[in-house]
């Protein structure tokens, strides 16, 4: 057998039931996700193929997030074309500006399941791996391909299993461990390659957890995430997804990986993470960059914009305000999360302390709208990149870390480490 996750689950697509490491499979999909790309490069090359009808209107999710509302005429003419493609091919499942962001709305909507085979127009697709699925990020000419017939060609990747022991210390985030495996394993380490998550900490950990391990997978060069099922997914598809039938896919006993890597947080106490300028690898104990004077703390986007982001940064927030000088910016990540922090007086608590809540949107994540940087401005973001030019002017300069590390970061007006609240 000796089979992994991504193996097993690549298997199971193919018509003659096999994938092995290193081969190159044809694989059905079970469900494409495309945003803005669609309209500015996809389309296009839909017309040079002469495509006159999709593969599947059911199993196609459109999502306008990236410039939620239009910021500027582009943006408003990608999601006019985005509006119309959806319009003449009947295309199901639709996220106009007034939804959220790609990878939040995807799993709310119940359109992923563990074992699927889920293709995104968006790098950050290995988000799903959360679920026990392939997730993967493909560019527009494989999005168009699969549009067209509902199937692609992918190298089945390598496997390497990961496992985390132990328990997230107090004021520390999923966030964290992530910058923290990024810094010690560098930003190539899994080019192509299945990043499995093991272990008591996946094994308990949240679903918003859990997605933004795999999200940030990718900024290791993973192909996919996958997880095992726990109690939190089951609990999430009973609510999102009643109808749906799904097996857990498991990898053999004697799966064949390159290499195991094993972190045991009760024995090596993880603290908070902020990766310096400019990537996601250049992680550093809180500590070490502390006091370094912030313009702009962001709390947002498909990594760090669920609830329980918005839930600890409205608990170090609360009685609070922002420093003079600095602007604390919060993007929730789907309209159903604005609604539930709106509900649990997050949204409040956020306001009251001086910051601005926008609409959920991908916006300041990319440079769109909603909180560009200028010219020499410093911002501790929750977002998932930052590289030099990500979120506005090439001489600004992005910090990585948890929302937690943002909100303590706000109050102070400097980076500053959340376990102090």
């Amino acid at each position: 057998m000796r089979k992994t996750i991504a193996e097993k689950i690549l298997a199971s697509h193919t018509e003659d039931g096999k994938a092995t490491a290193g081969e190159i499979v044809e694989a059905s999909v079970d469900l494409l996700m495309v945003h803005e790309v669609l309209g500015s490069r996809i389309i296009p090359v839909l017309e040079e193929m002469c495509v006159e009808k999709v593969w599947d209107p059911e199993r196609i999710l459109v999502v306008n997030d990236h410039w939620a509302p239009a910021a500027d005429i582009d943006s408003a003419e990608i999601h006019r074309r985005n509006r119309e493609f959806v319009k003449r091919h009947k295309i199901k499942h639709f996220c106009d500006v007034d939804c959220g962001i790609c990878h939040q709305v995807l799993p709310e909507k119940g359109l992923v399941k563990p074992g699927d085979l889920i293709i995104g127009s968006d790098s950050h697709s290995t988000t799903y791996g959360a679920f026990n699925a392939f997730s993967a990020g493909l560019a527009a000419t494989d999005s168009a391909i699969i549009i067209a017939t509902g199937s692609c060609w992918l190298k089945v990747p390598e496997s390497i299993k990961l496992t985390i022991e132990g328990e997230l210390p107090e004021m520390t985030m999923s966030k964290d461990l992530i910058l923290q495996i990024i810094s010690d394993l560098g930003s190539s380490y899994a080019t192509y390659k299945s990043m499995e998550f093991h272990g008591s900490t996946i094994d308990n950990m949240t679903i918003a957890s859990r997605m933004t391990l795999c999200n940030m997978s990718v900024e290791m060069g993973a192909k996919c995430s996958p997880m095992l099922v726990n109690e939190h997914v089951e609990e999430w598809l009973h609510n999102h997804a009643p109808d749906a039938k799904w097996k857990e896919t498991q990898p053999d006993e004697d799966a064949e990986y390159i290499e195991h890597i094993a972190y045991d947080l009760d024995s090596n106490q993880l603290e908070p993470m902020v990766a310096i300028p400019h990537s996601p690898k250049n992680g550093r104990p809180v500590g070490e960059v502390e006091d370094i004077e912030v313009d702009q703390c962001f709390i947002g986007s498909c990594t760090n914009g669920r609830l329980e982001d918005l839930a600890i940064a409205a608990k170090i927030l609360k009685g609070k305000k922002v420093a003079p000088h600095t602007r604390l910016i919060i993007t929730p990540a789907s309209r159903e999360t604005y609604i539930q922090a709106l509900q649990a007086g997050y949204i409040r608590i956020f306001m009251e302390a001086g910051g601005i809540v926008t609409n959920s949107t991908c916006g300041a994540c990319v440079g769109g709208h909603l909180g560009v940087l200028g010219k020499g401005e410093i911002a501790i973001s929750s977002t998932n990149r930052n590289f030099r030019g990500r979120m506005g002017h090439l001489d600004s300069k992005i910090f990585l870390a948890s929302p937690a590390t943002v909100a303590a970061s706000a109050i102070h007006g400097k980076i500053s480490d959340p376990r102090r609240f």
